[in-house]
C-alpha cells in the first residue's frame, strides 16, 4: 500500500486521529490569547487529565513553594498558556501511547526524545525569541507525529534505515531516504497530517526543518530553537551517540545562545528537572540512566574527552593503550587492581591485560567475543563505540562513590570512541609497513647531497651486499655494486633542488648469491622534507621478468607522475567514503590520509547532501572551501571524475581560486564605488535612492536628498591642472564621509563635479543642518576658492527616484542663480 493510499484510507487515518478534547485544546492553543474559562471547561471533560495536571504543577517541574489545589489558581501562578501546554502534552502522550503501542513497539524511547525536545525548545526560545516560546513548544511536541502514525498504521512504508524501536531518532541519509520514498520529509508529512486532523491553525515552519542543524544560521529564531532542541534531545539521550559529538554540541549550544559554561550547565539542570518530573507524573519510569549524557556535567564530559585524546597519540602497540588507561584510572579514581580486554586493530579477537605491581602485564591470549570472560569480579564496563565492542574493563569499585562510578563509565565511553580512531589509524600504518616489507623493493634514504643514510635488506642485496659505515655516495655505491653509472640525470637531480624526482630503467648484472645474473632495474628517487632538513628517498625494483609492454607502461607511469607533480593544481584520488589515498607529492603531507568531506565544505551554490552522493555522477564540478592546514581555508574548484578499474575510486583535481576571487572582489568594488573618490558611483546612486524610497514607503520613516555641484571647480582645472582638480574632488569626498552617518547616509559621486547624498530617517530641519555643515566645511577647506551650490528635498507621497532627483537638480540651478555657495529647497 502506497503512502497516497494510506492517507486516503479513513480506517488508517483514524488510527492516530485526535479526540475531541485534544482538538479543542489545540484550537485554544492556536489563539493569540487562550481563554481560561474555555480551557477549564475542556479540561473538566476529563477528570484524569485535571488530576494529572495538578500533580505536575506541584512537582519539581515548577518548584513552587506552596501547593496548588485548583486549576484556576494554577492558571494565575503559571499562566493560562503554560497550563494549556501541559494539558496538550498529557493528552497527546496518553492518546499516542494507546494508539501506537503494541507487543513489538513501546513508545518510551520516542517519548523521551519528544519530551526533552519540547521542554528544551521552550527554554531556548524563551532566551532567543520569548514571544514564540509557547508555539515552539507545541511544534517540537508534534514534529514527529508522522513517524508515529506510520509506525502504527503502515510500518512497511518507513525507509529501511529507520530504527523501528526508536522511530523519532534521526539517522544518516534520513531526509534523502524519506524524499525518495514519499517525495517529502517526515516534517512536511507531519504538517500535512495535522492539517488533515483539523489542526491547520498550527502554523509552524520549523516542522519541515527540525533536523537541519548544518543550516542553522539560515533559519529564523523559532526554527533555530526547534532545530537546537531536536539535536539536544538526541545528544543527551543517545545510548549510541558518539561522546565527542555530545561535547561538540554543548559548545555549539553555548555559542548559539551566547551563554557561558556555568549558565549552560544551569540550563541543562532546568531541562533535566522538568524532563524527569514529566516522565514521573505520566507514569513512565526513567530508564537507561547510565547511557544518558544529561546525568553528567559539562566539566566531566570535558575531563573525559581530554583524557581520551591521549590515545590518539599512542605509539608502541595496543599495550601502550593499556598503560595509558592504567595511568588514568590510578590518577583519577585510585584504581590499581583491574583487568582490561582490548580488541585487536586487525581482527575481531581480544587481548587481556592485567594490573601488576610493576605496571601492566599481558595476561591472556587473543580471544573471540564469545570467549571474552575476565577473571576478576566487580564493576564491569564495556568499551563501546557505535555499538561495536572494543573491549571490557573490570575492577573493584570499593571506595568509589556513585558519582565517581558514573564518571568512570563516562570516561570509558570516550575511550571507546578514541580507541576506535586509534585502531583505524594503527591498522592503516601496520598494513602499509607489512605491504612494504613483502614487496621486492630496495629502499634507501639519502641526505640532500646523495650520501647513504639508511637502506633495507633488499637494497643491500641490489648493491652487492653494501653496508652503511661513514659517508658513502649512493652513485658510487651503485656503480661498485651494479657496474653501471646512474648517469648525468642523477648528477643534475642532486645539483638542482628544484627538480623533485629522478627515474631510470637500466639493464644491469646483479652479483648477489655468488652467481652473476642479468636484471632490468627501475630506479626512482624523490625529494622529501623530514624534520629540519631535506632528504632523498630511493626505490629500486627488479623488473627483468616483466614484458616489454609492461616496461613501457612503467615508463609512461613515470612520465605521468612527473606531469602531475609539475601541475599547480592539487591532484587527489579518493575512495567512495572520501578518504584520500593519493595526493600529488607537493601536497601529500597536507592531504594524504584525510577525508575530503572533513577538509572541504561546499560553497553557497551547492545543493544536496555533502557526502559520498556527489560521486554518483560520472563527472561533476563544484566550488568548495578547502582547508590545507588548520587555517580558515581557501576557495578551490573541484573537478571530480570516476576512475575505471577495480574499486569505487574517484579522481579529484583541485584548482586554487584565491586569485580569481580577489579579482572578482576588485571588479565588484569597481562596479559599486567611484575609483577616484571611493564614494558610491552613479549607478549605485540610482540603486540606493530607489531602495531607500521603497524602504521609506514600507516603514514610514522619511528620507532626504542633497544634490550639489562645485562652484569654482572648472577654474581649478583650467589654471592648476586636472591633478589639482582630482585632489579637490577627493577632499570633498573626505568631508562627506566625515559629516555623514555610516550605514545610514549614502554619499555618491553623480558625475564630474556633481555629488548626491541620500540621507535616511531625516526631516527638513535636520537635512538643512547637515547640508550647511557640508557647505561651510567645503568653503573653509578651500578658503572660498571652491564652494558648493545645491538643492535639497525630502520624500513626498508618490515620489519616484526620478522625481526626487529632478526636484533637487532644479533647486541646484536656483542656488547657482543666487550667486553660488548656497543651498536651496526644492519646494
Amino acid at each position: 500500500m502506497s503512502l497516497e493510499e494510506i492517507l486516503e484510507s479513513p480506517r488508517l487515518m483514524m488510527k492516530l486521529s485526535f479526540s475531541p478534547v485534544m482538538l479543542q485544546l489545540m484550537e485554544e492553543a492556536c489563539k493569540p490569547e487562550p481563554d481560561f474559562a474555555v480551557l477549564g471547561q475542556i479540561i473538566s471533560m476529563d477528570p484524569a487529565l485535571s488530576a494529572t495536571i495538578l500533580t505536575l504543577v506541584n512537582s519539581p517541574f515548577y518548584g513552587l513553594s506552596q501547593e496548588i489545589s485548583d486549576l484556576k489558581r494554577a492558571a494565575i501562578v503559571l499562566g493560562t498558556r503554560e497550563l494549556l501546554n501541559l494539558a496538550v502534552t498529557i493528552n497527546y502522550q496518553k492518546h499516542v501511547s494507546s494508539a501506537v503501542e503494541d507487543d513489538s513497539y513501546k513508545i518510551y524511547n520516542d517519548w523521551i526524545l519528544t519530551v526533552w525536545g519540547a521542554i528544551a525548545a521552550q527554554l531556548i526560545a524563551s532566551r532567543i525569541c520569548p514571544e514564540h516560546a509557547d508555539k515552539v513548544y507545541l511544534c517540537c511536541l508534534l514534529k514527529d507525529i508522522s513517524l508515529l502514525f506510520l509506525r502504527s498504521a503502515a510500518p512497511e512504508e518507513l525507509p529501511a534505515g529507520a530504527d523501528m524501536e526508536s522511530i523519532a531518532r534521526s539517522y544518516p541519509g534520513q531526509e534523502e531516504a524519506e524524499i525518495d520514498a514519499w517525495g517529502i520529509n517526515h516534517g512536511a508529512l507531519s504538517k500535512f497530517l495535522l492539517a488533515r486532523w483539523k489542526m491547520k491553525t498550527l502554523e509552524c515552519p520549523a516542522l519541515q526543518h527540525h533536523h537541519a542543524i548544518d543550516d542553522l544560521d539560515s533559519f529564523d529564531l523559532p526554527t533555530q530553537a526547534v532545530i537546537l532542541a531536536t539535536r539536544w534531545a538526541e545528544m543527551e539521550l543517545g545510548n549510541s551517540t558518539s561522546p565527542f559529538n555530545v561535547l561538540q554540541f554543548e559548545i555549539l549550544l553555548q555559542n548559539s545562545l551566547d551563554m557561558k559554561e556555568d549558565a549552560i550547565e544551569g540550563f541543562r539542570a532546568v531541562c533535566r528537572t522538568k524532563f524527569q518530573s514529566m516522565l514521573k507524573i505520566l507514569g513512565m519510569e526513567e530508564g537507561g540512566e547510565e547511557t544518558h549524557f544529561y546525568n553528567h556535567s559539562i566539566k566531566s564530559l570535558q575531563s573525559s574527552y581530554f583524557l581520551s585524546l591521549e590515545l590518539l597519540t599512542a605509539e608502541g602497540g595496543v599495550k601502550s593503550i593499556a598503560r595509558m588507561i592504567a595511568r588514568h584510572v590510578k590518577l583519577n579514581w585510585d584504581i590499581a587492581d583491574w583487568e582490561l580486554a582490548l580488541k585487536s586493530p586487525h581482527s575481531d579477537s581480544y587481548t587481556i591485560y592485567r594490573s601488576t605491581e610493576s605496571g601492566v602485564d599481558k595476561g591472556g591470549d587473543r580471544l573471540s567475543v564469545n570467549e571474552l570472560q575476565l577473571g576478576r569480579k566487580g564493576c564491569s564496563i564495556d568499551i563501546l563505540s557505535r555499538s561495536v565492542l572494543f573491549g571490557r574493563f573490570v575492577c573493584s569499585a570499593k571506595g568509589l562513590s556513585a558519582e565517581e562510578k558514573d564518571w568512570l563509565r563516562l570516561y570509558f565511553r570516550f575511550i571507546g570512541q578514541a580507541y576506535e580512531h586509534y585502531c583505524a589509524r594503527q591498522h592503516l600504518i601496520e598494513d602499509r609497513a607489512a605491504t612494504l616489507e613483502n614487496l621486492p623493493l630496495g629502499i634507501a634514504t639519502l641526505d640532500a647531497h646523495g650520501n647513504l643514510v639508511d637502506f633495507n635488506e633488499e637494497m643491500g642485496r641490489f648493491l652487492g651486499g653494501a653496508t652503511v659505515s661513514g659517508k658513502k655516495d649512493f652513485g658510487e655505491v651503485f656503480k661498485t655494486g651494479l657496474g653501471m653509472e646512474l648517469g648525468r640525470g642523477w648528477t643534475e637531480f642532486l645539483d638542482s633542488v628544484d627538480r623533485p624526482s629522478f627515474s631510470k630503467i637500466m639493464c644491469v648484472t646483479l652479483r648477489t648469491g655468488g652467481i652473476p645474473r642479468d636484471a632490468c632495474i627501475y630506479v626512482s628517487a624523490y625529494r622529501q622534507s623530514r624534520g629540519d632538513g631535506k632528504m632523498i628517498s630511493v626505490v629500486m625494483e627488479n623488473i627483468r621478468d616483466v614484458s616489454e609492454s609492461q616496461v613501457l607502461a612503467l615508463k609512461q607511469r613515470d612520465f605521468l607522475e612527473g606531469l602531475v607533480e609539475s601541475m599547480r593544481d592539487v591532484v587527489l584520488t579518493v575512495d567512495r567514503r572520501g578518504n584520500i589515498n593519493y595526493a600529488s607529492a607537493r601536497f601529500s603531507k597536507v592531504f594524504l590520509g584525510r577525508n575530503i568531506f572533513d577538509i572541504a565544505s561546499p560553497g553557497e551554490t551547492f545543493i544536496g547532501r555533502w557526502g559520498p552522493e556527489i560521486f554518483d555522477q560520472k563527472k561533476s564540478v563544484l566550488e568548495v572551501l578547502l582547508k590545507r592546514t588548520d587555517t580558515a581555508g581557501r576557495p578551490f574548484e573541484l573537478v571530480i571524475s570516476s576512475l575505471a578499474g577495480p574499486g569505487d575510486r574517484h579522481l579529484i583535481v583541485a584548482r586554487d581560486l584565491t586569485h580569481i576571487r580577489r579579482l572578482e572582489d576588485k571588479l565588484k568594488r569597481q562596479a559599486i564605488f567611484d575609483g577616484l573618490t571611493d564614494l558610491f558611483n552613479h549607478t549605485q546612486f540610482n540603486t540606493l535612492l530607489a531602495r531607500e524610497i521603497a524602504r521609506s514607503r514600507r516603514t514610514g520613516r522619511p528620507i532626504g536628498l542633497l544634490f550639489f555641484d562645485l562652484d569654482g571647480f572648472k577654474s581649478v582645472n583650467d589654471t592648476e591642472g586636472h591633478q589639482a582638480g582630482d585632489e579637490v574632488l577627493k577632499n570633498v569626498a573626505d568631508i562627506l564621509k566625515a559629516e555623514l552617518r555610516a550605514g545610514m547616509d549614502f554619499p555618491c559621486r553623480y558625475g564630474g563635479d556633481e555629488f548626491g547624498v541620500i540621507v535616511t530617517e531625516v526631516r527638513s530641519e535636520a537635512l538643512e543642518k547637515i547640508g550647511n555643515r557640508i557647505r561651510l566645511r567645503v568653503e573653509k577647506k578651500f578658503s572660498g576658492r571652491v564652494t558648493i551650490s545645491g538643492g535639497m528635498t525630502v520624500i513626498r507621497d508618490g515620489d519616484t527616484p526620478e522625481l526626487m532627483l529632478s526636484r533637487a537638480d532644479n533647486a541646484t540651478y536656483k542656488a547657482k542663480d543666487t550667486g553660488g555657495n548656497a543651498l536651496v529647497w526644492a519646494d
